[in-house]
């Protein structure tokens, strides 16, 4: 099922490099969403979304006071989405603002600001505000709609921002319940991307000013997502599944590596290392990895810090005695009677609970040979 278009307009604004005047053009119609050329303009922008030419950055609105008013007219244009002066009203603010930013950056010109609600194919409600660029394969008339639509390219999108309705609605319904501190999991929702090609990444911060967002998350959420999406992207592909120890024994010693090293966590470094991690015959089955964290299911950041404090919890321990070596992660190994390795100290005992069936039956059996 194809994406459904509830509203979308095109305005543009005027600016030359180095000059901070930028003349906004605004327009009071919405788009024909009927057009094929406007259906293939907003598909063709949807698709490219999370593309290898380009990284999905993560986040959510500011709530700072320094946020401006973009945020809040969102909060009251979701209130009703098929409402097309509540969406003109937002998509003139959204092209006013980034406007008043561009002028700012010496070397930002002008564009033309893509605004459309629309419908995935689950039926999820999606708004996306784009940047595209007058080129080849895109022409607009003089009432800025699309026209002899050849092909979309990436060439085309400069910045964008993808904005997830249900989630930036739930996420305002738990803060409006949050009562005391603030719940790990609720502090960690991430309703929004922004895009940017990686040419231009460095100058991606006036839009999401603009759209008074906050990005990134800190590095102990982004360093812990990490580990949680490698472990299930291993394990639910069988192929790979063998392959998942390893994977993470890789992943800690990459991130160990970067950590020393003081450098930032990078997809396209972590895909060189999960590309080793598997056997010629199943490199494609990781091949768009990092591609697959960084998109909507995982929301990897596409750059972070390691944290040292999560690293060391998955890092391996090693005891050896005359007898007995032991290797497990940190993380297994508490004080606590349910901890899966069980340290009494005055019992001088260390206790291993919930065995895998793999590794019982490995026992048994081991036992039954004697």
């Amino acid at each position: 099922m194809p994406i459904q278009i509830r509203h979308s307009v095109i305005h543009g604004f005027t600016k030359e490099a180095g000059e901070r005047v930028a003349l906004v053009d605004k327009k009071e119609r919405l788009l024909e969403n009927t057009l094929p050329s406007v259906f293939s303009l907003v598909q063709g922008m949807v698709t490219l979304l999370g593309k290898k030419e380009s990284s999905q950055i993560w986040g959510r609105f500011g709530d700072n006071g320094r946020e401006g008013p973009f945020p809040a007219q969102f909060a009251a244009y979701v209130e009703d989405v098929d409402g097309e002066d509540g969406f003109l009203e937002l998509s003139h603010l959204a092209v006013d603002e980034i406007a008043r930013m561009a002028q700012d950056q010496q070397a930002s010109t002008g564009g033309h600001i893509l605004c459309s609600t629309y419908d995935d194919e689950q039926g999820n409600t999606r708004v996306i505000v784009a940047m595209i660029k007058q080129r080849s394969g895109l022409q607009l008339d003089a009432d800025l709609v699309p026209i002899n639509i050849i092909e979309v390219d990436m060439s085309k999108l400069h910045q964008a921002a993808q904005i997830r309705v249900g989630e930036f609605v739930q996420a305002a319904a738990q803060q409006g319940n949050q009562v005391g501190g603030e719940d790990e999991d609720e502090a960690d929702v991430s309703y929004l991307s922004f895009v940017a090609m990686r040419a231009d990444r460095s100058s991606s911060g006036y839009f999401i000013n603009a759209l008074g967002c906050e990005v990134g998350m800190s590095s102990t959420k982004a360093t812990t997502r990490l580990y949680k999406a490698v472990e299930v992207f291993f394990r639910e592909n069988a192929e790979l599944e063998p392959y998942r120890r390893a994977a993470k024994d890789a992943l800690s010693g990459f991130l160990r590596r970067e950590a020393d090293a003081q450098r930032a966590v990078t997809m396209d470094a972590l895909q060189d290392v999960m590309d080793r991690v598997v056997r010629p015959e199943h490199a494609h089955l990781v091949r768009d990895m990092a591609q697959t964290l960084n998109g909507e299911r995982f929301k990897v950041p596409d750059s972070f810090r390691v944290s040292e404090s999560v690293l060391r919890k998955h890092t391996k321990v090693v005891l050896e005695g005359p007898r007995l070596t032991l290797k497990f992660e940190r993380a297994m190994l508490g004080t606590d009677r349910n901890a899966e390795l069980f340290f009494d100290e005055g019992a001088r005992s260390l206790t291993i609970q919930n065995l895998p069936a793999e590794m019982i039956a490995r026992l048994q059996q081991t036992l039954a040979d004697d």
